[in-house]
């Protein structure tokens, strides 16, 4: 009788101790700065990486159930910590049923801006590369880009008519 009552103790304890506390994220010194929008950031700009975080785990009441506020704020520590200034989120997933689970995880997809000094990376690529060289390098980058997904075919083919507008000066 007693060793019933223990069983049925701990077994309430691991259940509801797993699905009642939820994974708190505390935002890092610097890290309640950071932008995060849904749209690309305007101005200048560099990706520096993809990125996904997430917050919960485990499924129904075996585990723990995320929120999008812990998961904003592990999105912002981690630009903070790859030292971005702007993410861009390209996807969330909500805890939701899959299969015969209810998934607990808050998950959240995005790409890692830092801002970038325009005229810093003009002086650098002028001191260092012909103007064609220049040419020839952006275009590559914008293909990359392209690639990668972090561009659509529309963004790609307006930056590819800017940088065929500029042109380059022969020597």
């Amino acid at each position: 009788m007693k060793l019933n009552i223990i069983l049925a103790v701990f077994s309430l304890t691991f259940m509801f101790g797993c699905s009642a506390t939820p994974l708190s994220v505390n935002l890092e010194a610097g890290a309640k700065d950071i932008v995060v929008k849904d749209t690309k950031p305007v101005g200048s700009y560099e990706v520096l990486t993809p990125v996904i975080v997430s917050n919960g785990r485990g499924c129904r009441d075996f585990g723990y159930l995320g929120t999008h506020e812990n998961a904003m704020n592990a999105l912002k520590n981690k630009t903070k910590e790859l030292n971005g200034d702007y993410a861009q989120i390209t996807s969330i997933t909500k805890p939701h049923l899959d299969g015969g689970c209810y998934d607990n995880e808050y998950k959240i997809m995005a790409l890692i801006y830092k801002k970038s000094d325009p005229k810093l990376n003009v002086a650098k690529n002028t001191a260092n590369n012909s103007d064609e060289e220049i040419f020839t390098k952006k275009m590559r980058e914008l293909k990359s880009l392209l690639d990668d997904g972090v561009l659509t075919k529309d963004e790609y083919n307006t930056q590819k008519a800017k940088l065929l507008e500029q042109g380059f000066n022969t020597k």
